[in-house]
Order: structure tokens, then C-alpha cells, then sequence
């Protein structure tokens, strides 16, 4: 009897392994894994936009989470682990570099993509106004506020001062980057109207977006950079 018993339960047993094998293709017998946390994006920026009319009114708000390009992440290697940017050619880590505290933004529709160089998706830093597409204007953060980390920290870069508008480049914003320079040409010191642009400017982040912009207008934009866990 107890022959027959054990007979029985061992057919029971394959057939339900059988079973198990022909429908997942695995066996039934739980694999066991290292204990993991996986860390998704350890370094991510979210962007805040307002637009003002002239009486300073809020016409919108828009905010969003940016995409970390490939060369932010070679520029970040090359800041905290060794004196050349990662990936080929150093133009992070060159003397006169401040950070990427620099917020642009341009006319050019933009489909953002991790291996973007620029605000344009030919990767040619045009200068914009009501006719052409590429870089509107640059603003420099020189007084960037950071949270110390406490499992996470994060730095806020914001446009000290607005960016206007006129009858020279009332158009469609389409796009923001955080870069690590400026045109190389600007009209004004607190202005920021790019006029020419040849320079090297190395580019963190950017987003795609669409704020359609009238004379008298201006526009402040606030990136946050999470670093950590947290992110």
C-alpha cells in the first residue's frame, strides 16, 4: 500500500512540473537572487516654467521632468573622477568651465533624445529670432542654492533674471537645455539675446516644450538636479 502511495505522489509531483515546465518553459522550483535596489536615474533635473505678460500676470505654468543627454553624463566622469571627460574629446573639464549653470532656450522644434549635443536636433547652435530656429538666449546662475544629501541631495538653477520678449523674438519657445557656457555673442549684459554662437557649449540636459510667447512677455525657468536615491 504504501509502495502504491509513493507511486501516486511522485506521478502527481511530475505531472505538475511537467505542467509547469510546458507552459513557462522554466522549472517550478523558486530561484533564489541576490538582494538588490536598483537605483533608477541617480541623477535627474525637473523644470519649472512661468510666463508673465507685461503687467506681470501668470499666463502659464509648466513643469516636467528633463532627459540627461550622454554628454552630461561624460561631463559629470570627467568633474568627479578624473581630469578628462568620458566618451572621447574633453570639453567639459577645460579651464573657464563653471558648471552647467547656464539655462538656454530656443525656437527649434526638438524631439529630445539621450545623445543630443544641443537645443537643435541637426546639433548646430543657430542663433534664433521670429525667422530662424535654434538658440534664443542664455541665462547664468552664479549663485546656484544645493541641499546638502540626506539619502538625496539636489541643486536648483534658476534665471536670475527673466527672459523677455519683444517684437524682435516673440515666437514659440520649443525647447530649454542646461549648458556649461554661453553664446558666444550676447546683445546686453542682463538681456541675454544670443547674436552669434561658435563657441563650445556643453549641454547636461535638455526638454522639449511649447510656450508661445507675445511682445512683453517674459519667461523664468527653474531647473532642479536631484542627486541620490532619492531621484
Amino acid at each position: 500500500m504504501k509502495t502504491t502511495s509513493m507511486i501516486a505522489l511522485i506521478a502527481v509531483i511530475s505531472a505538475v512540473s511537467i505542467g509547469t515546465i510546458s507552459m513557462n518553459g522554466f522549472s517550478a522550483i523558486p530561484l533564489v537572487t541576490a538582494s538588490v535596489s536598483p537605483e533608477s536615474g541617480t541623477i535627474m533635473g525637473h523644470v519649472e516654467y512661468i510666463l508673465r505678460d507685461a503687467d506681470g500676470n501668470i499666463k502659464s505654468y509648466i513643469q516636467g521632468d528633463n532627459q540627461v543627454v550622454d554628454k552630461g553624463d561624460d561631463c559629470i566622469i570627467g568633474y568627479a573622477f578624473q581630469s578628462t571627460a568620458a566618451g572621447g574629446s574633453d570639453t567639459c573639464t577645460t579651464a573657464g568651465r563653471s558648471g552647467f549653470q547656464f539655462i538656454g532656450i530656443g525656437n527649434a522644434t526638438h524631439s529630445v533624445a539621450h545623445g543630443d549635443l544641443t537645443l537643435v536636433d541637426a546639433n548646430a547652435l543657430t542663433v534664433a529670432d521670429t525667422t530662424n530656429d535654434g538658440l534664443m538666449a542664455v541665462r547664468f546662475d552664479n549663485n546656484t542654492v544645493a541641499t546638502a544629501s540626506n539619502d538625496g541631495g539636489s541643486v536648483v538653477i534658476d534665471t536670475p533674471t527673466s527672459f523677455t520678449f519683444d517684437a524682435n523674438n516673440a515666437t514659440t519657445v520649443r525647447t530649454a537645455g542646461l549648458f556649461d557656457g554661453t553664446c558666444n555673442g550676447i546683445a546686453g549684459s542682463t538681456l541675454g539675446y544670443c547674436t552669434t554662437n561658435t563657441g563650445v557649449m556643453n549641454m547636461f540636459s535638455s526638454q522639449a516644450i511649447t510656450v508661445a510667447v507675445a511682445s512683453g512677455d517674459s519667461l523664468s525657468v527653474t531647473w532642479t538636479i536631484t542627486v541620490g536615491n532619492n531621484s
